[in-house]
């Protein structure tokens, strides 16, 4: 089963390995500048030159560092939304301003949505593929769950479905991360990943059926 936690874990390292040695690079490449070209009394500036082989050089390797990246990320996403593993649980994720509605196919009737009280409660089983049907009803939105290190835009007009696994947790924060007008910060959303007998009688419960 693929871990999504581990999945893009795994990604975020590579994004961080990156962008440590470029700032390792440009305070090194500053340090030689300030050493070796700093003015010196009774010394008259040193002309520049251009250095176009050196330019295209370091053009081509930030060229072939993006495009690693890329392949990085979309391997990772593709493994992730078009993983073999049979889905235990499917979900309908519907974005609107300013809120969610999250709903069940398997559980008809039960709807987990924002109300001026609360933010809404994503029910999911721990460790389970879980299928999210993803859209919105107006603008661009974002369903982002940074404890699963992943996030989706939710496009008007489009229908977005993708597989996560969500590690056990009572309150693994989710979020709308495309800014979406006014109340964007209001669009917050909690997910409660259970174990599979807590998240059975969950659903017993939740549709009104006895043990």
């Amino acid at each position: 089963m693929i871990e999504t936690q581990n999945e893009f874990g795994d990604v975020n390292r590579v994004y961080l390995a990156v962008a440590a040695a470029v700032v390792v690079v440009i305070w090194l490449a500053f340090a030689v500048a300030i050493v070796r070209f700093r003015a010196r009394r009774g010394h008259a500036p040193r002309p520049t030159r251009d250095r176009n082989g050196l330019e295209i050089a370091i053009a081509a390797l930030l060229a072939c560092v993006v495009a690693g990246l890329v392949v990085v990320t979309f391997s990772a996403n593709a493994r992730e939304t078009e993983n073999g593993d049979p889905v235990r649980f499917r979900v309908e994720a519907l974005a609107y301003k300013w809120g969610w509605r999250f709903t069940y196919p398997s559980l008809p009737g039960v709807v987990d949505r924002t109300t001026d009280r609360r933010p809404p409660i994503l029910h999911v089983p721990a460790g389970a593929t879980v299928q999210v049907t993803l859209r919105t009803q107006d603008v661009t939105h974002a369903f982002w769950v940074p404890a699963v290190r992943y996030k989706s835009d939710a496009w008007p007009g489009d229908v977005h479905r993708f597989r996560l696994v969500f590690p056990p947790g009572d309150h693994l924060s989710g979020h709308c991360a495309q800014y979406c007008g006014l109340r964007h910060s209001d669009m917050g959303f909690t997910v409660h990943a259970m174990p599979a007998a807590a998240f059975r009688a969950w659903s017993r419960r939740a549709t009104g059926r006895r043990a």
